[in-house]
C-alpha cells in the first residue's frame, strides 16, 4: 500500500478502499447515541414526568453502555466482531422499541439493558483503522471519525423531532430501528468480517486497566463526559423557561454542529499538530465556551450561538485522546481499551445529566452549566498529568 502524506485530506482519505463504508455505517448504527437522551427526556416530560427522572432514565442507559461496552469488546478481543455486535444490536433495539409500552416502574430496568446491550461499533471501529489504513493514515482516520460522530448529536436530536410525531416514545421506537440497521450493515462489510483478534499470552485479567497512566487519562474523559452530558437536560429545561420548548432538539443539535464545525476544521491539521498540546488547548475551550453559558441569555438566537461555541474545543480533545489511548493500550486490549474511554465518558456524561435535571428542577439553569465548566477545568488539570513530562512519544508530536 502506498503511505501517502499525513496531509491527506478528509475527501481523499474517504476515497479510500472501505473507508467510507466503514464510518457510514457505523455513525448509522451509533446513531440511537444522539438520539436515546433527548428521547427519554421528552418521553418522560409527555409522561407527566419532572427532570429528575428524566435525568435518572438517561442515568440508566448510560451506565448500561458503560458496562456492557467493554464486556461486549473483550468478547471481540478474543472472538472477533461480528457475534458480539449482532446480538447486541438485536437486543438493545428491542429494549429501546418496547420501553415506551413499559410499566413506570420497570422503565428504569428496560433502559439499563437497552444499554447494556448497545453494541460497541465505536471501539470495533477504531479498531479496524489499522488493518484497513498504513500507520500514517491512522491519525487521519481518528481525527475525521471525531469530527465525523458530530453528525450522530446534529441528526440524532432532529431525528427524535420527526418521530415524536408518532406520539410519546416515538424517539425511542425510531432509535431501536436505526440503530438495527447500522449494525448490520457495519458487519456486513469485508473489514470486519475478516478482522482477526492478535494473539497474546500475557492476557491479564484487568485487560488495558493495568496500564496506570491510562487509567488517570480515562478519569480526565470522564470529566469531560460530565461537561457534554449537561446540554441534553438543560438546554430542554431553558427552552421551557423560554416558553418554547420546540427548540430543545435545535439547541441541542447546535452544541453538536459546533462540534462538527470544529471537527472539520481541525481534521487536515491534526498530522502536523502536537496532540500533547492540543489536548490541553481544547479542554481549555471547553471551560470558556460552557462558563459561557451560564449567562443563560433571554434571546435563543444568543443561546444558538453560545451553543455552538461550546462544541469547537471537543474534537480537537477527542483525537488527541484516541492516540493516547491507541500508543498506551497493552497489546491484545485495543477494542477493550477504546470501549473503556467510552464508559469513562458515559459515566461523567449520566452524572452530568443526573446534576443537570436536578438542578434544573431546582430552576438553576446557570448552575447546571457552571458545573460543566468546572468539570473541564478539572479535566485539564488531570490531563496535565498524562501528557506532560515522561508522557510518550505520539504520532504527529
Amino acid at each position: 500500500m502506498t503511505d501517502p502524506a499525513p496531509s491527506l485530506s478528509p475527501g481523499a482519505l474517504l476515497r479510500l478502499p472501505q473507508v467510507a463504508r466503514l464510518l457510514f455505517s457505523a455513525l448509522v448504527g451509533r446513531l440511537p447515541n444522539g438520539m436515546v437522551p433527548l428521547a427519554l427526556v421528552l418521553f418522560a416530560r409527555d409522561t407527566g414526568s419532572g427532570y429528575g427522572r428524566a435525568g435518572l432514565l438517561t442515568a440508566a442507559y448510560s451506565l448500561g453502555c458503560c458496562l456492557g461496552g467493554p464486556a461486549l469488546s473483550r468478547v471481540m478481543d478474543l472472538r472477533g466482531q461480528r457475534p458480539a455486535l449482532v446480538l447486541g444490536g438485536v437486543v438493545s433495539s428491542l429494549a429501546l422499541a418496547v420501553l415506551p409500552w413499559v410499566p413506570s416502574g420497570g422503565a428504569l430496568v428496560v433502559a439499563l439493558v437497552a444499554g447494556l446491550a448497545t453494541p460497541p461499533l465505536e471501539p470495533a471501529l477504531r479498531t479496524l483503522w489499522p488493518s484497513v489504513l498504513s500507520p500514517r493514515q491512522v491519525p487521519s482516520a481518528f481525527a475525521l471519525d471525531a469530527a465525523a460522530q458530530e453528525l450522530i448529536f446534529v441528526l440524532g436530536p432532529l431525528a427524535v423531532l420527526l418521530a415524536q410525531v408518532a406520539g410519546d416514545g416515538g424517539g425511542l421506537v425510531a432509535a431501536g430501528v436505526v440503530g438495527l440497521l447500522g449494525t448490520v450493515w457495519f458487519v456486513a462489510s469485508r473489514a470486519s468480517g475478516a478482522w482477526v483478534p492478535p494473539v497474546h499470552e500475557d492476557r491479564h485479567w484487568l485487560g488495558p486497566l493495568r496500564s496506570r497512566r491510562l487509567c488517570v487519562l480515562f478519569s480526565a474523559v470522564m470529566l469531560v463526559g460530565l461537561t457534554v452530558g449537561v446540554p441534553a437536560v438543560a438546554l430542554v429545561a431553558y427552552t421551557e423557561s423560554i416558553g418554547d420548548r420546540g427548540l430543545a432538539p435545535w439547541l441541542v443539535a447546535a452544541n453538536a454542529l459546533g462540534a462538527l464545525v470544529g471537527g472539520v476544521a481541525y481534521s487536515p491539521r491534526a498530522p502536523h499538530r502536537d496532540p500533547r498540546r492540543d489536548l490541553l488547548l481544547g479542554l481549555g475551550v471547553l471551560v470558556v465556551t460552557y462558563a459561557a453559558l451560564a449567562v443563560v441569555p433571554s434571546s435563543p438566537w444568543v443561546m444558538g450561538v453560545l451553543t455552538v461555541g461550546s462544541g469547537l474545543g471537543l474534537p480537537p480533545v477527542l483525537t488527541c485522546v484516541f492516540q493516547l489511548v491507541d500508543r498506551l493500550a497493552p497489546p491484545g486490549t485495543t477494542t477493550e481499551a477504546f470501549a473503556w474511554l467510552i464508559s469513562a465518558f458515559l459515566v461523567g456524561s449520566s452524572a452530568g445529566a443526573a446534576a443537570a435535571g436536578s438542578l434544573s428542577d431546582a430552576g438553576r439553569i446557570a448552575g447546571a452549566f457552571l458545573v460543566a465548566a468546572a468539570a473541564s477545568l478539572a479535566a485539564l488539570a488531570i490531563a496535565r498529568t498524562v501528557v506532560g513530562r515522561g508522557a510518550p512519544a505520539l504520532r504527529g508530536a
